[in-house]
């Protein structure tokens, strides 16, 4: 799966610009090199050029949405494409009591991503293939359960020690490069004379399987029997670390359904 899927948005990528170059050039001379000529509005739609040269200009455009408040930059490539790039950031922490335990919840979200961006109608309404990279987003969570505590793991109870008591930790983390598509209504170069736009997005990326990582420290005690003698060090409890390692295996395998981060935001844009 994971194989197939770099290569489908790297040949579409060179199926969208080569569409563009032969609706740009028709065989003929470069019509960026030509003097820009404008075409009147078509059926309601906004006016569009019938050439013009790339990277002669440059648009902003700042947004909020699921991967949190971000910023990106777009320029223009070809008639029907622009190439554009930013990033997301979001960071979220709390504490909550679960079982009686207190535990302290970090999410934090930070990634980069580049596009290309295809205008197949002359409008507004674009496909973007895209690659998110740099992806930092990551899930963290600490737990100490306090002494006298029951814990359950995979169906086996165990207490935590009085003396020792257990700390629990984990997190979740994510690969750092995965291909992804959108959806898209707005331009934040418009190939008129506009500067000010309004983009839509809507999407998903690829983020494979979640790595999982959940680990424990202290002692936990046999409920059959006295504290002074059923508690052991949790590294040296092979029945411990057997239930550990099958709520490991149940969790990674829950987690698997979650391989696609939803991409849905709103922004406001201007071209210079």
């Amino acid at each position: 799966m994971k194989a197939r899927i770099f290569p489908s948005v790297a040949f579409l990528f060179m199926v969208l610009v080569g569409s563009g170059l032969a609706q740009s050039n028709g065989g003929g001379p470069d019509p960026s090199l030509e003097p820009a000529n404008l075409v009147g509005p078509v059926n309601g739609r906004p006016a569009f050029p019938a050439a013009f040269r790339p990277f002669t200009r440059v648009g902003l455009e700042a947004q909020a949405g699921l991967g949190g408040i971000g910023f990106e930059v777009a320029l223009p490539l070809l008639r029907k494409f622009n190439l554009r790039a930013g990033s997301d950031f979001f960071g979220y922490s709390t504490t909550f009591q679960e079982q009686g335990a207190t535990v302290a919840a970090n999410l934090r979200m930070r990634s980069g991503h580049a596009s290309l961006d295809w205008f197949p109608f002359r409008g507004r309404f674009r496909l973007s293939p895209l690659v998110v990279f740099a992806n930092n987003n990551r899930v963290q969570a600490s737990a100490l359960i306090p002494p006298g505590t029951t814990i359950t793991l995979d169906g086996s109870d165990y207490i935590s020690s009085s003396i020792d008591p257990l700390h629990g930790g984990g997190s979740i983390d994510f690969r750092r490069v995965s291909p992804g598509f959108t959806l898209g209504w707005g331009n934040i170069i418009p190939r008129g004379h506009g500067h000010l736009s309004f983009p839509l997005e809507a999407g998903f990326y690829y983020l494979g399987q979640p790595g999982l990582k959940v680990s424990f420290s202290g002692s936990a005690c046999d409920p059959a029997l006295p504290q002074s003698i059923g508690c052991t060090p949790v590294g040296e409890y092979p029945a411990f670390q057997e239930d550990l390692a099958a709520f490991i295996t149940r969790t990674r395998n829950n987690l698997s359904y979650a391989s696609y981060f939803p991409i849905v935001s709103v922004g406001v844009g201007y071209a210079f």
